[in-house]
């Protein structure tokens, strides 16, 4: 049904066009000199629309009741009809080819995801020059107002997080950026010069914050890893290398003998299984390993072929004589929360049996049952697998690294990038320094004494 709301000195009615859920989103204002004329005008557009199932557009409701011709100047073009013209011009010819000229394949089915969720259904509808900063701040509202995750625990939901919304807003802004100047002579998204930094009403993101695991932790969780990952684990904590990374790693892509074993990373597991490029140019890159790594990828190594994986899923047939890779979502779910929620039970107080059943053997342990007890040497928290990297990546400064071997070795496109996430571990040092310095000056002052 079409809604009426008060907005300071004017009224606004919205509504769906035909009335469903994903219909386009209509909205028309109405001003007067006195604001009950505005509201009787209100009303009689919510009763237009109503009285035709919702099958009117904005343009025909202002037409109706102020006379008013709302049609688009020749050459308009809504934005939903830009949308698919943006789209067309960003598919990448061949995705597979090195060069980042063009977005890769699933970078652009993440921004056409955004698109399809949270901005075509409230401004799709709308032509390009319609689209200013007050439409964006009204988008804004509705976003935050918008309730995600509905589940039969949960069935009010969970707001939109602050990310997710300046994700949604940062795609706007680059598919309407695209649209200057050939349809607008501005991008409404975009910043003015001289003004504040948020005029629409973005929330704050929270700083991302890593686990980092301290020795113990790692070793806890290696050894509860069962033997399908307990070499995965092993490689990405002392590497650093991403999960999509180590996962599609060929025996041809590590050199084991010599005195600098290393490996290289040429590709990256993508959403959907695909395999493609890595993450950006400065992705591509050769990471030496140590003596100890060396020997797990050398064991891995042996009795295969140049192009097979070092890193198979287990148990899938190959295909065309190609090893399979792993799905990420059937990894950490049936192998690495096993292995964490057993790295989180105390042998001496395990948690609570599962109740047995009336017939057939008791079910195993879920992986959110764990002990609760305060024995040293058991993991209390629950991190990822990539925290495996972040892990390595806090090591390495606190053993004295820079920031721009760390980067060059983590495959940040930015040192910025390195310092947001590892400038923690710098932080360690200055005790010792501190230390240091007041040592050299009471060395002088015995000396001047």
């Amino acid at each position: 049904m079409a809604t009426i709301e008060k907005r300071g000195s004017s009224y606004r009615v919205t509504w769906r066009l035909g009335g469903t859920r994903d219909g386009a989103r209509q909205s028309a204002s109405f001003t007067a000199p006195k604001l009950e004329a505005a509201h009787v005008l209100a009303k009689r557009a919510k009763k237009l629309t109503e009285g035709h199932g919702h099958r009117i557009t904005r343009a025909e409701v202002l037409k109706a009741i102020l006379g008013e011709d709302a049609s688009p100047p020749d050459g308009a073009i809504t934005f939903a009809d830009w949308t698919k013209l943006w789209q067309a011009s960003r598919e990448p010819v061949n995705p597979d080819a090195p060069g980042y000229d063009d977005i890769q394949p699933d970078t652009l089915a993440g921004y056409i995801q955004v698109l399809t969720t949270r901005i075509l259904p409230y401004l799709g509808h709308k032509y390009l020059h319609e689209i200013d900063e007050d439409v964006i701040i009204d988008w804004v509202k509705t976003l935050k107002a918008t309730r995600v995750r509905r589940t039969k625990a949960n069935p009010g939901g969970h707001p939109i997080s602050a990310q997710s919304l300046r994700t949604a807003h940062g795609v706007l802004h680059l598919v309407l950026g695209s649209a200057v100047p050939r349809f607008i002579p501005r991008n409404p998204a975009a910043r003015p010069a001289g003004v504040r930094k948020n005029r629409v009403g973005l929330p704050k993101v929270t700083p991302f914050e890593g686990m980092f695991l301290t020795p113990n932790e790692v070793d806890r969780i290696h050894a509860s890893c069962d033997p399908h990952i307990q070499d995965l684990w092993f490689v990405l904590v002392n590497t650093g290398i991403r999960l999509g990374e180590a996962l599609v790693l060929r025996i041809q892509d590590v050199t084991i003998e010599g005195d600098e074993p290393e490996l290289r990373v040429r590709r990256a597991l993508k959403k959907g299984g695909r395999i493609g490029l890595p993450k950006s140019a400065k992705s591509f890159r050769v990471v030496p390993v140590s003596t100890e790594v060396a020997k797990v990828l050398t064991a891995r190594c042996k009795g295969k072929r140049p192009r097979d994986l070092i890193f198979p899923c287990p148990g899938k047939k190959k295909l065309k004589g190609a090893e399979r890779t792993w799905a990420e979502n059937n990894l950490n779910r049936r192998h690495w929360a096993v292995a964490v929620a057993e790295a989180m039970r105390c042998d001496e107080h395990p948690p609570p049996p599962p109740p047995k059943p009336r017939r057939g053997p008791a079910r195993k342990l879920r992986s959110d049952e764990v002990s609760t007890c305060g024995c040293p040497g058991v993991l209390r928290r629950r991190p990822r697998m990539h925290d495996g990297r972040h892990t390595h990546a806090s090591d390495l400064i606190k053993a004295g690294w820079q920031l721009h071997e760390v980067q060059d070795r983590l495959g940040h496109a930015s040192p910025l990038t390195t310092l947001t996430i590892y400038g923690h571990a710098l932080k360690g040092k200055h005790r010792a320094r501190l230390d240091s310095l007041a040592a050299s000056r009471a060395a002088v002052d015995d000396e001047e004494g």
